[in-house]
């Protein structure tokens, strides 16, 4: 099977669109390549890597493993059965509760922004504040697992960004240069749908994990801010505040690129907005690196 037509259910949008939101770099917003092909049959519903999820578990919420109705499609169509999500969604493995429910009032108030985003203020709009918690309870239980392998390298795998905004390995054996990108693929497509662990590498620039290591534990003499201030000593969450360590650099980067750019709002943005204000493209790569590098358990 092509595997540009390895859609994992996530729905098709505008390639326009999908640059039009994207106020940072195209490896951070998972930006589509216009050269990428369209996935056979054209349509945007599922695909083969649909077919290989595994069979819901006893415990799974209906709405997690089925949706609710035509407006409110499974929440494992993108963040997968087992919560651990994708570079272009977000893993949601172990957050807080309080925090899954905050998140899903912010989509339906219309202050969460950015690519993708039209969905989420569907879903959360199509969900009683019952639904919500019921959710956010299943995947607060759950134990969050390292789910990305971090490799420092001056070159990676050839590829690229298929229309439904996940990055993909190019076929053969071409590789290009990372530059200043985190380049983070899944090692095999069938395994995103599945539990094994890590499912996905990253390749980021040499001396990533160093810069990172000092901002993030330090604030880089007033850069920014320490992360263990709010994160917990081990970045792994403290009260409602999720835990950061050991997840998907792409997704850290780009959401320090929208509390940055004003395009994430919320109770809490302010304070991150600070936190990301004065990062340099460069520093964004390292903090994320570094912190996607970490045990998240």
């Amino acid at each position: 099977m092509n595997k540009f037509a390895l859609m994992l259910g996530c729905a098709l949008l505008p390639l326009a669109a999908m640059a039009a939101d994207a106020p940072g770099p195209g490896w951070a917003f998972m930006t589509p390549d216009p050269n990428a092909p369209a996935p056979a049959g054209g349509g945007g519903g599922g695909g083969g890597a649909a077919a290989a999820a595994p069979a819901p578990q006893p415990g799974v919420p209906v709405i997690v493993a089925a949706g609710k109705g035509q407006d409110v499609r499974p929440c494992n169509t993108c963040h997968t059965i087992s919560g651990m999500g994708q570079p272009e969604s977000a893993n949601l493995r172990g957050l807080p509760a309080a925090y899954f429910v905050r998140q899903m009032q912010d989509f339906r108030n219309g202050l969460r922004g950015g690519p993708r985003s039209a969905a989420m203020v569907t879903f959360a709009k199509g969900l009683t504040d019952d639904e919500v918690r019921e959710i956010a309870t299943y995947y607060s239980g759950l134990k969050p697992t390292q789910w990305t392998r971090i490799s420092e390298s001056n070159v990676a795998p050839k590829t690229i960004v298929g229309r439904n905004s996940a990055r993909v390995k190019v076929e053969g054996t071409d590789t290009e240069e990372v530059g200043n990108r985190i380049i983070e693929f899944a090692n095999s497509p069938a395994a995103v749908r599945q539990t094994a662990e890590p499912a996905f590498i990253a390749f980021i620039p040499n001396g990533s994990l160093s810069s990172g290591r000092t901002l993030v534990s330090t604030g880089g003499g007033g850069k920014t801010t320490a992360c263990a201030t709010c994160h917990g000593d081990k970045l792994q969450g403290k009260d409602d505040v999720p835990g950061i360590a050991g997840r998907s650099p792409v997704y850290i980067a780009r959401q320090l690129y929208q509390f940055k750019t004003d395009i994430r709002k919320g109770p809490y943005a302010d304070m991150m907005k600070k936190v990301a204000a004065n990062l340099s493209d460069d520093e964004i790569i390292a903090v994320s690196s570094y912190v996607a590098s970490l045990d998240p358990s």
